[in-house]
C-alpha cells in the first residue's frame, strides 16, 4: 500500500507542462457571458446546441467540482455563476493561481483571438517558468493577407488568376520570413495548424507540379476578403501553408532546436468536418516528412485509436490528451487513456488542458486528468501490468518530461531532484512540502548531503540523516560553518583572514537530487550562505550569480541561459613497487582521437553509456558525447538552462562522472592539461541572452573586462598552458569571432556566445557571474564594440591586421596577471563585492605559491587526485 500511495502522490502533486493552451480572459470580460458563455468550459457546442450542454453528465460532474473550488455550497449553475462573479471581481489572480497550481510552464497559442484576453507574457506570474509561444499558422497567414490587401494593388474579383501572381509572390514570401523567425525565436516551441477546422486532414503530402490551382485558391481567398473577412479557408492553400511550415521546419539549421507542428484533430466545433479530422488522413504527410515532429492535439477524439496507431509506428508522431478532460464522462476519460496505452510508446504521450478564456478549464482538466491517470495506473499495478517504478516514471513522463524533451524547453521538475530554473524565483511549494514530495517519491533515501563550492572549486559537504535535515528545513536547527572557509585552500590551510565568526549554510530544497553512480542511500543538496541575521553573504557564489543574472533581468528584460561541455580525461592508477614508485596515473587509452571510434576507445563504450544511463536516471539528459583529441579524453554535452540550474547541474554531472569511473577503479580528471604533448581540458560554457537585442554591448562589455574574467575562468596556473595559438582553446589575444574556435569568445548566433577561456579548475559560479556582471555594465553603459569580427587565429594576424580589427590586448599568460588585471578593476569589484573579490584574490595567490613550490610531477599528481 505505501508503494501504491507514492504512485497517487506523484500523479496528484508532480509538475506539469501543459502543452497546448490559450490565453485567459482580461478581468473585465471574465464575467461577460453573453459574449463567452460559461458553458464552453465543458461543451464544444455553440449557440443554441451549448443550452443542452447542461443536462450532460461532464457538466454535472464539472459543476459539483467548481463548487469545491468557489466554496459554495450548492452545484446550482446560477449560484456557481454568483460565487465566481465574487471571486473575479474582488481576487481574479488569486483565481487564476487557484486554478494553474501545479503549473510549471504553459505552451500557449495566443493567437486565437487578439479581444479580451491577456498578453502572452502576462501568465507569467502564475507558473514557475516563462510561458512559451505555440505559433497558429493560420493566424500568420491571414494577418500576412491582410497587410498585403492593405498595401498591394488588389485585381478585380473577375480577373485571370495569373493577374494575381505578383500579390501572390508577396504573400508567400511574407509568410515564409515570418515562420522562419518564429523558428529563431527562442521564445517559440513550436507550431500549430487548424487545418483540420478549415479544410481537413487530408492534406495532399506533395506540392503539385501545376501552380496553377494554389494561384487559382489565393485568388479566390483575395476575392472572398474583399467582400467578406479575411480568412484563409480554400483547400489548395492551406495545404500549401501546412506543406510549407514543414519544409521550413525540415530545413532548420543544427544550431537551432527542433520544433514540431501541431494539429488539431478530432473533437471539435461544429464547424470542422467530423470525418475529415480523422488524424489517419495525415498519414502520407507524416510519411514524407520524417525530420519533423506532428503532435496529434486533442487525443484525436473519437479517432484516439487510428492516432494511436500513427504514433505506435511513426517515430515523429506525438499524441496529445489534452481538451476531452472535462469535456468528455469520467469513464470516456478512462477509456481514453487506456486506448492512448494500447499502442502508443509511452515516452510519446502529452499532457494540455487546451486551457482558454476562463482559468477553470484549467483546473478542471488537471484535476480531472490526474484522478482518471491514477485510476487507470493503480488498476495496472494493481494487475501486475506495470511496477511501481514504472507506473511512476511513466506518469511523470506524460506529465513533465516528454514535453520537456520534446519542444526542447530544458526544465527541470522539483520531483525529479533538480532546480527549477526561474530567473530570480524558487518553485512555489513551500521547503517542507518539497522535502516530503522528494521523501515520498525516494523512501529509500536516508541522507542528505549538504553542499557548497569553495573558491578554489572543492566541492564541500556535511552529511546529515534524514530526519536532521528536516529540522533543518523546518528551521528548528542551522548548521554553521567557520568563516574561515572564504580564505580556505583544498589542503584546509588558510590563506588569511580570521577564524571568528560563522556563516549559515541554507538548503536550496530546488537543488535536491539522490546520489547516483555510487553505493549510497542519500541525496545531495545545494546550499545557499547566509549571515548570522539571515541575510544574503557577499561572498556566496551561488547567490552572486544569481544576483547578477537578476540585475540583467530585473533592469533590462535580458535573460540570460548557459549550457555546459564537460570534458574529462579518464587515466588508470599504475604502480612499479620494484622502483619504489608511488601510485601515479596514466591514461586509459592511447589510440584514440577527436570524435573517432578506434579499437581502445570502443573499449570505453560501456563505461560511456553507464555514465549517460546514470545522469538520465535524475533527469540529466545529456545532448551529446564524443571522444576528444587527448589521449583518454571525452566530452558530455549538458542542456542549457539558468544560470544556477545549469552550474548545479555541471557540478552533478561531474559528480556522477567520477562516481561511475571508480566504480571501474579509474579516475576522471578535469585537469587542464595533464600531459604537455597532448590537447588540454577545457569546460567550455555556451552563454546566450534574449532578447538579443543589446549584444553589441554586452559582449563589448565582456571584451574590456576579459583580462580580468579570466582570473575566474582560467583560475589556476594550470590553466594557463592552454593560452596559445593553434590548440582550439582560444588562441593568445583578447578577440571575438563567428564560429572561431581560435578566439576566446566564439559567436554562435545572435545573442549566443561560447566561452574557450574556461576549464574545470574554475568556481563555475564565479565565472558565469563574472561573464554576465561584464555583459551587465557593457549595456548599462551602453558600450560601443569597438573590436570586430575575427574570422582568424589573431596570434597568426601581424600587428597592423590585429589593430584593424581593434584587437589590441593579449589574454594573461599567466594567474598573476590576471589576478592584477581582477585587483585594480573596479566595475567587477562593485558588481560581485569587494570583499567576494579581495578574498578570492587572497586564496588564489596562496594557492599559486603553495603549487609553485612543488616540482612538476608532484604538481600534476595533486591537481589530478583533486580535480
Amino acid at each position: 500500500m505505501d508503494s501504491v500511495s507514492s504512485l497517487r502522490q506523484l500523479i496528484q502533486t508532480h509538475p506539469l507542462i501543459d502543452n497546448h493552451a490559450h490565453n485567459l480572459l482580461s478581468q473585465s470580460a471574465a464575467c461577460d457571458y453573453t459574449k463567452y458563455p460559461l458553458e464552453q468550459i465543458v461543451s464544444e457546442a455553440q449557440g443554441v446546441a451549448l443550452t443542452n450542454a447542461t443536462s450532460t453528465l461532464p457538466f454535472h460532474r464539472a459543476a459539483a467540482q467548481l463548487a469545491t473550488l468557489y466554496q459554495c455550497s450548492s452545484s446550482n449553475w446560477d449560484q456557481l455563476r454568483e460565487a465566481r462573479n465574487q471571486l473575479v471581481q474582488h481576487d481574479y489572480e488569486g483565481l487564476i493561481r487557484r486554478c494553474l497550481e501545479g503549473t510549471h510552464v504553459l505552451l500557449l497559442d495566443d493567437l486565437l483571438t487578439d479581444q479580451d484576453v491577456e498578453p502572452f507574457d502576462w501568465h507569467d506570474r502564475f507558473t514557475a517558468s516563462r510561458t512559451k509561444r505555440i505559433v497558429r499558422i493560420e493566424a500568420v497567414a491571414t494577418r500576412v493577407l491582410s497587410s498585403a490587401l492593405r498595401g498591394g494593388s488588389i485585381p478585380s474579383q473577375s480577373s485571370d488568376p495569373s493577374n494575381f501572381q505578383p500579390l501572390w509572390k508577396s504573400f508567400s514570401r511574407d509568410f515564409c520570413l515570418r515562420i522562419s523567425d518564429a523558428i529563431a525565436d527562442p521564445a517559440v516551441v513550436g507550431f500549430k495548424s487548424v487545418i483540420c477546422y478549415r479544410t481537413g486532414l487530408d492534406v495532399q503530402p506533395t506540392d503539385d507540379d501545376n501552380t496553377e490551382p494554389l494561384l487559382q485558391s489565393f485568388a479566390r481567398t483575395i476575392s472572398r476578403a474583399i467582400v467578406s473577412t479575411c480568412r484563409v479557408e480554400d483547400k489548395p492553400l492551406n495545404d500549401w501553408l501546412v506543406r510549407q511550415t514543414l519544409n521550413l521546419l525540415k530545413s532548420v539549421k543544427s544550431t537551432l532546436p527542433k520544433k514540431p507542428l501541431q494539429l488539431h484533430t478530432g473533437l471539435g466545433d461544429n464547424d470542422i468536418n467530423l470525418l475529415r479530422s480523422n488524424p489517419a488522413h495525415l498519414q502520407s504527410l507524416i510519411a514524407q516528412y520524417p525530420d519533423v515532429d506532428f503532435v496529434l492535439l486533442h487525443s484525436s477524439y473519437p479517432y484516439t485509436r487510428e492516432a494511436g496507431y500513427l504514433a505506435c509506428v511513426y517515430p515523429n508522431v506525438y499524441l496529445d490528451l489534452g481538451e476531452v478532460f472535462p469535456m468528455v464522462s469520467r469513464d470516456a476519460q478512462e477509456s481514453i487513456i487506456r486506448e492512448s496505452l494500447e499502442l502508443v510508446p509511452s515516452n510519446r504521450l502529452l499532457w494540455s488542458t487546451d486551457g482558454h478564456f476562463f482559468p477553470e478549464t484549467f483546473w478542471l482538466a488537471n484535476k480531472q486528468f490526474r484522478d482518471a491517470l491514477e485510476k487507470v495506473f493503480v488498476d495496472y499495478v494493481t494487475n501486475g501490468d506495470y511496477s511501481i517504478e514504472q507506473a511512476k516514471r511513466t506518469a511523470a513522463d506524460i506529465l513533465f518530461h516528454n514535453s520537456n524533451r520534446l519542444y526542447n524547453l530544458n526544465e527541470q521538475s522539483l520531483s525529479d531532484a533538480v532546480i527549477v530554473p526561474v530567473v530570480g524565483s524558487l518553485s512555489r511549494v513551500s521547503p517542507t512540502d518539497s522535502l516530503e514530495i522528494f521523501i515520498r517519491s525516494n523512501p529509500d533515501i536516508k541522507y542528505i548531503w549538504m553542499q557548497f563550492f569553495d573558491f578554489t572549486a572543492t566541492l564541500r559537504l556535511r552529511m546529515f540523516p534524514i530526519l536532521e535535515f528536516a529540522k533543518i528545513v523546518r528551521k528548528q536547527r542551522r548548521i554553521g560553518i567557520c568563516v574561515a572557509v572564504l580564505w580556505m585552500m583544498q589542503d584546509d590551510t588558510v590563506a588569511g583572514g580570521s577564524t571568528t565568526g560563522q556563516f549559515y549554510m541554507i538548503p536550496d530544497l530546488s537543488s535536491l537530487c539522490r546520489n547516483v553512480g555510487i553505493d549510497s542511500k542519500s541525496a545531495t543538496v545545494m546550499t545557499w550562505w547566509k549571515t548570522e541575521d539571515g541575510e544574503a553573504l557577499e561572498e556566496c557564489p551561488r547567490t552572486t550569480l544569481l544576483n547578477i543574472t537578476n540585475k540583467l533581468c530585473d533592469e533590462y528584460d535580458i535573460q540570460a541561459i548557459c549550457g555546459f561541455e564537460v570534458e574529462v580525461v579518464f587515466l588508470k592508477p599504475t604502480t612499479n613497487p620494484s622502483a619504489g614508485e608511488e601510485e601515479d596515473w596514466v591514461p586509459t587509452i592511447t589510440n584514440h582521437s577527436w570524435s573517432q571510434m578506434t579499437r581502445e576507445t570502443r573499449r570505453m563504450v560501456p563505461l560511456l553509456e553507464e555514465i549517460v544511463e546514470t545522469l538520465a536516471s535524475i533527469g540529466i539528459n545529456l545532448e551529446q558525447f564524443h571522444s576528444e583529441s587527448s589521449p583518454g579524453q571525452f566530452e558530455f554535452i549538458l542542456p542549457p538552462a539558468s544560470p544556477v540550474t545549469a552550474v548545479d547541474t555541471l557540478i552533478k554531472t561531474r559528480q556522477v562522472i567520477t562516481y561511475v569511473a571508480e566504480q571501474h577503479s579509474l579516475r576522471a580528471t578535469l585537469h587542464p592539461r595533464p600531459y604537455p604533448h597532448a590537447a588540454g581540458t577545457a569546460s567550455h560554457a555556451h552563454v546566450s541572452i534574449s532578447p538579443p537585442t543589446k549584444e553589441l554591448s554586452f559582449l563589448a562589455g565582456v571584451l574590456d573586462n576579459y583580462p580580468s574574467i579570466v582570473a575566474f575562468t582560467l583560475s589556476g596556473d594550470a590553466s594557463y598552458d592552454r593560452v596559445k595559438s593553434g590548440i582550439w582553446s582560444g588562441s593568445e589575444w583578447v578577440a571575438w569571432g563567428t564560429q572561431n574556435r581560435e578566439a576566446p569568445i566564439r559567436k554562435i548566433s545572435s545573442g549566443h556566445w561560447e566561452i574557450k577561456s574556461l576549464d574545470g579548475l574554475a568556481n563555475m559560479y564565479l565565472a558565469m557571474a563574472a561573464f554576465l556582471a561584464a555583459g551587465y555594465a557593457g549595456v548599462k553603459e551602453d558600450r560601443p564594440l569597438t573590436i570586430k569580427d575575427c574570422l582568424y587565429d589573431a596570434a597568426t594576424l601581424n600587428e597592423a591586421e590585429r589593430s584593424a580589427l581593434g584587437i589590441t590586448t593579449k589574454l594573461p599568460n599567466t594567474l598573476a596577471q590576471s589576478l592584477r588585471a581582477l585587483a585594480s578593476n573596479e566595475t567587477l569589484q562593485d558588481l560581485l563585492g569587494p570583499d567576494l573579490v579581495k578574498n578570492y584574490i587572497m586564496v588564489k595567490r596562496a594557492e599559486s605559491k603553495k603549487l609553485n613550490a612543488m616540482d612538476e610531477k608532484a604538481r600534476r599528481k595533486w591537481l589530478v587526485e583533486r580535480y
